[in-house]
């Protein structure tokens, strides 16, 4: 199943990279969890969306998978 989170100029997928810089743009920013630093993953968020990203050199970050945050 693959999401995609629209934005006015760029969409989110997986496969994506993007740099810090044109994630804030789009609004996507960092979750408070402190469980995936021990991963090689990181948790960001845009709305209900939370995207899971994969740093790589030169401060970019690949989009590894979207979901629906559900709030418990």
């Amino acid at each position: 199943m693959n999401t995609l989170v629209q934005t006015p100029t760029l969409q989110i997928k997986s496969g994506s990279c993007f740099s810090t810089d044109e994630l804030s743009l789009l609004g996507v920013r960092p979750t408070n969890l402190q469980c995936f630093e021990f991963y090689h993953y990181v948790l960001y968020q845009k709305g209900d969306k939370r995207i899971v990203l994969k740093p790589l050199p030169h401060n970019l970050f690949k989009v590894i998978r979207i979901y629906d945050f559900i709030p418990a």
